[in-house]
């Protein structure tokens, strides 16, 4: 394996993979994070289809709204039985570095010199406290359009699955849809951490629970699990870091003390 970071992937933003909160939707982060790494893996002589991802964690530095040009660059950071790639996705009209995601493979050892990564360190966070209330938060089916290659769910299709719950859940402590609208306020997400225990198929049904596990002046701390409805079984859980963003300023801003209490009351406190 080259010690180098490679282009793994090079497209733009189109309007349709933009969400409410006017940018680049997280899903379409991971579909291109997902294509990247087949690329890399691919490239570098070995079989994606013998690769499965338990872990992912990704920081979004800055945005990318519709029609930006972006491009992303793939490079080993730790080798081993379970090797991590990390992927950086620039800006390619600014140069501006947007998103980094380190992705834990197991399956496709990997050898060779390390590359240089400057990424942010992954903090610990804290597991979502047993006086949580958990709500349900979404009920699906694993469609075909959700797999990836392998014939499983894929990292578009997961998250995609994980996007809608969060505004479930965000409703269910006031930032409803009337009330985003209506105050042009958004909920922007700086950080996810992904757990994937099982990698379920075509058919299989869905749902997710939700609570809070953080709740500061302007940002919470969602922490989601997809289930398994009829085996009972946890597939994955992802902690979203987010903050209340004002639309027009593009920045965060204090959440009203009716969503604190609320995002309190569900996080047990």
């Amino acid at each position: 394996m080259t010690s180098e970071f490679q282009e793994t992937y090079r497209g733009d933003v189109k309007a349709w993979e933009c969400d409410v909160v006017e940018h680049f939707t997280v899903a379409y982060y991971y579909e291109k994070f997902e294509a990247a790494a087949w690329r890399y893996l691919r490239e570098n002589g070995l079989d994606p289809r013998a690769a499965r991802t338990t872990d992912c964690y990704t920081r979004y530095h800055a945005e990318l709204r519709k029609g930006d040009l972006f491009h992303i660059e793939t490079g080993i950071i730790d080798t081993g039985l379970r090797p991590v790639i990390a992927h950086r996705l620039f800006n390619s009209d600014t140069g501006a570095l947007c998103t980094t995601m380190e992705q834990t493979l197991d399956g496709a050892p990997l050898k060779g010199s390390p590359a240089e990564w400057d990424g942010p360190a992954k903090e610990e966070r804290a597991p979502a406290p047993k006086s949580a209330k958990w709500i349900r938060a979404g009920t699906d089916v694993v469609r075909p359009s959700d797999l990836d290659w392998t014939g499983k769910l894929g990292l578009g299709g997961l998250i995609h699955q994980f996007s809608g719950s969060g505004f479930h859940a965000l409703a269910t402590i006031g930032m409803s849809p009337s009330y985003l609208r209506e105050n042009r306020r958004g909920f922007s997400t700086f950080e996810f951490q992904i757990e994937m225990d099982h990698w379920p198929e075509s058919g299989d049904l869905v749902h997710v629970e939700s609570t809070v596990a953080h709740v500061g002046s302007s940002s919470i701390r969602m922490v989601h699990r997809l289930l398994d409805t009829t085996r009972g079984k946890q597939l994955a859980e992802l902690s979203q870091f987010g903050v209340h963003l004002d639309l027009d300023a593009r920045k965060p801003t204090r959440l009203p003390e009716d969503i604190l209490e609320r995002a309190r009351a569900l996080l047990g406190n």
